[in-house]
This record gives structure tokens, C-alpha cells and sequence, in this order.
């Protein structure tokens, strides 16, 4: 692999490019590489569901604290409850993510990872809790407009979705709705949950 190519995989993965930055030595560089190279896959990688993302976002808006109404459980989040979700804007243009919920035995959990966003207007932004990162897909797949109050966000695959409220409450029928289209797109629904004890 050349250098040129090299540095722009580096520049997706800040991190990642920041180890290339500490040493010149040839050996770090072909450590790195592969890991790199899996990282960038996954960041160009696509999803069926990516063309629902909402358009016209505006990601500053977006951003701040969420509370999570449903989810379909997940590997990263199985046995959390009351899971608020944050995002905050960098100044490299992406977006730290910090989830954090209570586990079965009543103590905090917290993931935190980084969000890159491909399309500043799209809602479709590139999110990784690991390092070296590997890159799955947040789509904002509806989002109340007017007050950026509500969301409704998928995952790459029908098993990835959430049903996000900036409150502690969210109106039924505007959840229904939310889950009504989602099932529509081809996701499972059914596997919908609420892990909230308050």
C-alpha cells in the first residue's frame, strides 16, 4: 500500500492516525494497516436502509441528550436499562457519542465512541464504540422537524432500532407511527422493547 493511500484511511480514524503520527517506523505502519484497512471497509461499507435516511438534517440540532423509549436489544446494550444516549460535536467535524444506562446489578455503564458523518446534510452518520474502529450505520429514519424532540433511528440490519425522546415520555401515537413505518422498511418490529424502569 502507498503512503497517499495510507494517509487517507488515516485521516477517517483520528486515533488511528494519531499512532501513525508517534512513529516513523515502518514496522508500526504495516501493524497498523490491515487494521486500517478493516476500519475503512466498514466505513464504506452500505446497508439496504441507508436510503431512508432523512435528508435536510441538521446534525446541531441533533445533538445533545436522548432517552431511549425502545430498542431491539443488542449485543452492546444487552441488559441495560434507562439508556440516554448523548452527542456532541467535535471540532474535527465528528460527533462523540456517549451511551450510558444501568446494568442488572444497579451500577452505571458507560460506551463511549465517535460518529463520522459522510453527508453533513444527511441523516446517516458512521459510528464506532471500539478501537481499531469498526464502523456500523446510525440512520436517522424519521425525526420530529419542528423541535427535534423525537427520533426514530436504525441500524444497518432489521435487528438494529431505537425509539429516541428528549423526555422521559413520548406520545403513543406518534410511537406507533414511528413503529409502523420502521416495520414497513423491513424491520423487526416485534422485537421492539421498553427497558426504562422509570
Amino acid at each position: 500500500m502507498s503512503k497517499i493511500s495510507l494517509f487517507k484511511i488515516c485521516l477517517f480514524f483520528p486515533l488511528a492516525f494519531h499512532q501513525c503520527q508517534r512513529s516513523n517506523e515502518s514496522s508500526n505502519i504495516e501493524t497498523l494497516t490491515p487494521l486500517l484497512l478493516i476500519g475503512a471497509a466498514g466505513y464504506f461499507a452500505t446497508s439496504p436502509f441507508d436510503e431512508y435516511a432523512e435528508k435536510n438534517i441538521d446534525l446541531t440540532r441533533f445533538t445533545g441528550s436522548w432517552k431511549e423509549m425502545q430498542r431491539i436489544n443488542n449485543g452492546f446494550q444487552s441488559g441495560l436499562s434507562d439508556v440516554m444516549a448523548t452527542y456532541t460535536a467535535r471540532s474535527d467535524g465528528s460527533i462523540g457519542v456517549r451511551n450510558e444506562g444501568i446494568n442488572a446489578t444497579g451500577n452505571q455503564v458507560v460506551l463511549e465512541g465517535i460518529a463520522l458523518v459522510p453527508s453533513p446534510e444527511r441523516g446517516l452518520l458512521k459510528v464506532s464504540f471500539t478501537f481499531p474502529f469498526f464502523f456500523g450505520d446510525f440512520i436517522i429514519l424519521r425525526i420530529d422537524r419542528q423541535n427535534y424532540q423525537t427520533a426514530l433511528i436504525g441500524g444497518p440490519t432489521p435487528n438494529f432500532l431505537w425509539i429516541f425522546s428528549r423526555n422521559d415520555t413520548i406520545d403513543t401515537a406518534l410511537q406507533n407511527g414511528y413503529i409502523e413505518y420502521a416495520k414497513g422498511l423491513g424491520y423487526n418490529t416485534s422485537s421492539l422493547a421498553r427497558f426504562r424502569t422509570k
